[in-house]
């Protein structure tokens, strides 16, 4: 992840680390657990903690893939452009039915809106 879809991504290294991903989701596929009790044992718990970091990663590269700009801990260098904030939105990833579901959501600023500051307030008290 750190090499391919870190903070710093590019589409080139967002496709190479979907490959790396692909190959080490099916090495786990191909390792067979033995035990019909899996309560305690220690290798099924180890699969199944590298099968939900495969998965993490792989919706964290969907969404930097699908995110054309750049904004936060978040760069790419092949979009480097940041938006308005006053348009901002975040990348919603739900897994539903074998697959991933990206939806841009927009950010609803009830706190501080964009250009509005919490500091004079504190100053002035």
């Amino acid at each position: 992840m750190g090499g391919g879809a870190g903070i710093v991504r590019a589409g080139g290294s967002l496709q190479r680390a979907a490959g790396k991903l692909d190959e080490l989701e099916a090495r786990l596929d191909s390792v067979g657990v033995g035990s019909d009790d899996l309560s305690f044992n220690m290798a099924w718990h180890e699969w199944l903690n590298l099968k939900s970091q495969v998965l993490v990663s792989q919706s964290i590269r969907f969404a930097a893939i699908a995110r054309e700009d750049s904004r936060g801990a978040h760069f790419r260098t092949d979009y480097p452009a940041v938006r308005d904030l006053e348009n901002s939105r975040f990348t919603c990833v739900t897994w539903r039915e074998g697959r991933f579901d990206i939806e841009m959501r927009p950010v609803q600023f009830t706190r501080v809106k964009p250009g509005e500051t919490l500091l004079k307030a504190t100053i002035a008290a």
